[in-house]
């Protein structure tokens, strides 16, 4: 697998996009440059990472050759809410997609994208405070194509790919230069994410799992809140947390 195009993707995003072959993290790496005083907007993306984080204590599978890691500083003004810059970070990922590859991605509540039933992008928002603002880090992993070998068989029968194959040429580089555009433009408009984020959001009206209860989402909230409603009528408004597909449902 060739190497990315690092001048090709500074040419289209500035040259505060660094780019690198392997990683650690690109949050990781990210928020050590956001210390250092880089600026809004800067990015870091990988053709790997040897220790790709999810929320919580989960690990993120990002093999060389086969997805694109990146992360974005941002500079929020005046306040942010972390399930606005989420949410935000999901569509945009979303309209990447959908440009380079000719297909929009199912949403899973609050920070995964789904294509054919399976997951094939992860977003991981952290904060950073800085001396004179709190900064956000909006992290994304995006499996582009299978991995050589398939996925890990603890995670082979929920991880999936965008794309079977493509012969796109510059393929990672275009998806993360689509992702940033995209990601700069939505935050820009914050007004336009709640409807783009709704319609794609594929867990509306379906049974879930949250805290070992089934449930119904029964809506989400202009501030991305998901409204769950239990079998005795029982109503919880989830701020954060992970919900549960049963086994044998996902996205259609």
């Amino acid at each position: 697998m060739r190497r990315l195009n690092t001048s090709y993707i500074q040419r289209h995003c500035g040259v505060s996009a660094c780019v690198f072959e392997e990683v650690t993290s690109t949050n990781a790496i990210l928020k050590e440059y956001a210390k250092q005083g880089a600026p809004a907007l800067s990015m870091v993306v990988a053709a790997a990472q040897s220790a790709g984080r999810g929320r919580g204590e989960h690990t993120f599978f990002s093999p060389k050759g086969s997805g694109i890691y990146l992360s974005v500083l941002l500079h929020p003004e005046g306040g942010f809410a972390p399930a606005d810059i989420t949410a935000a970070a999901a569509v945009a990922a979303c309209d990447a997609v959908q440009s380079v590859c000719g297909l929009r991605p199912d949403i899973k509540w609050m920070n995964d994208l789904y294509v054919r039933g399976k997951k094939v992008a992860g977003i991981l928002c952290e904060a950073v405070t800085l001396p004179e603002r709190t900064a956000v880090i909006v992290g994304i992993g995006i499996n582009l194509l299978p991995p050589e070998g398939g996925f890990p068989a603890e995670i082979a029968a929920r991880a999936g790919a965008v794309l079977e194959n493509s012969r796109v040429r510059f393929l990672r580089e275009k998806v993360a230069i689509a992702f940033f555009r995209a990601l700069e433009a939505r935050v820009k408009n914050q007004g336009s994410v709640y409807a783009a984020y709704r319609q794609g959001l594929f867990v509306l009206g379906m049974e879930v799992t949250y805290e070992g209860k089934t449930a119904t989402v029964s809506d989400l909230l202009p501030d991305f809140r998901l409204e769950l409603t239990f079998a005795d009528g029982e109503k919880r408004f989830l701020h954060s947390g992970e919900i549960s597909l049963p086994l044998g449902k996902s996205a259609q």
